[in-house]
């Protein structure tokens, strides 16, 4: 009941009330328009003893509660998210040996411009819903001018700052590859989970083919000890329901053991350092154009361009032979990067999620089919 009366409290302070504390609960006086969206009058009472005598206009703060329901959905709809600034090291110069163009030459010498760098840390809860529930919390880096998923910033020295909100490129970048990062990594990071359901359905599916094998032998059995010809009409007839029999339960397994991956937003931390940006005249068959290479003062990492498939950033690309994507080394294929194999180039719906099990009772030959 504390926790709870913690939680109400702390909400509806968030939200600009004024909360004052009673022996059975607490009354408070939120703004017009906070109120409206909760659904409840500007001056609330809230109960959170059982015993308690209910009032007129006593509302129930107890949990499962419709408010705790609406202030739960509330505060994970609006995720927190703190402002930090990294401080600067002493600058580098862009190393010879970066980036490394596997399937491209250098045309000039690199331009170095100095900017501002914006960094999204993304704290996602990952969760993997079947017969039972199992989540992570996982760190997501993203540098926010152009979506790239990046490696994590050292913060050590960093100071809270009053940063500018996101802009609605930066929320659309950020969001795009939050949602390429959970089709592409959550199941790397749900795989115990993945493993212990591959395993309990290989086992439940081999139960299941020595069941209906010996099922299967038993029943020819009985049919040829059956005495008379309509016994053993009957008998057959059962064992010719097998089959279908063995299809529907494992209809019902391949029900009972879908899964739902779905991921949350927890938290977000902005991150501001400065930046050194060199850009790097390239050539790739008779098709030029630029690189750019970032170095990030705050704690001296280069960083790439972003893959124009996956998204991360990488310094050992592939360019491609027509409008010279950027591709790392495991989407550039080797460097064969014509329009039809560019993945950057051509965009291609991405593939359902699966969890492949070897089925025994696929290849499961019954005698009475």
């Amino acid at each position: 009941m504390d926790a709870t009366r913690e939680f109400v409290s702390g909400m509806f302070t968030a939200l600009g009330g004024v909360v004052e504390a009673t022996p059975a609960g607490l009354d408070a006086l939120l703004p017009a328009d906070q109120a409206a969206g909760l659904a409840l009058p500007e001056e609330v009472r809230v109960r959170f003893d059982a015993g308690a005598p209910e009032e007129p206009g006593t509302i129930d703060g107890r949990i499962g509660s419709p408010l705790i329901d609406r202030l739960v959905r509330q505060r994970l709809g609006s995720p927190p998210m703190a402002a930090l600034a990294v401080p600067a090291e002493l600058p580098r110069r862009l190393p010879d040996s970066l980036p490394v163009l596997l399937n491209a030459v250098r045309a000039g010498a690199a331009a170095e411009v100095h900017e501002v760098g914006r960094y999204l840390k993304a704290d996602v809860r990952v969760a993997l819903v079947g017969d039972e529930v199992r989540s992570v919390l996982e760190s997501v880096w993203v540098r926010l001018v152009d979506g790239a998923a990046v490696s994590a910033l050292r913060v050590d020295g960093a100071y809270p700052v009053a940063a500018a909100a996101l802009t609605d490129h930066e929320r659309a970048t950020a969001g795009a590859t939050l949602r390429d990062w959970v089709r592409r990594r959550a199941t790397a990071a749900l795989g115990g989970a993945l493993a212990a359901v591959q395993r309990r359905t290989r086992r439940d599916l081999e139960r299941m083919a020595d069941y209906y094998r010996s099922l299967d032998a038993e029943m020819a059995q009985a049919a040829a000890r059956a005495r008379s010809a309509e016994e053993r009409a009957r008998r057959l007839a059962k064992q010719a329901a097998l089959p279908e029999d063995l299809a529907a339960r494992r209809a019902q397994l391949r029900e009972r053991m879908k899964l739902k991956l779905s991921a949350h937003l927890v938290a977000a931390t902005l991150v501001e350092t400065d930046i050194r940006r060199f850009e790097l005249p390239v050539q790739r068959r008779a098709q030029r154009g630029t690189v750019a290479m970032l170095l990030r003062a705050g704690d001296g990492v280069f960083e790439g361009p972003a893959c124009g498939a996956c998204v991360a950033a990488t310094v050992r690309l592939y360019l491609c032979d027509e409008a010279l994507h950027v591709l790392c080394d495991a989407c550039g294929q080797s460097g064969r990067l014509d329009q039809t194999r560019c993945r950057a180039c051509r965009t291609t719906k991405a593939d359902p999620m699966r969890l492949v099990v070897d089925d025994p009772t696929a290849t499961l030959a019954l005698a009475s089919a």
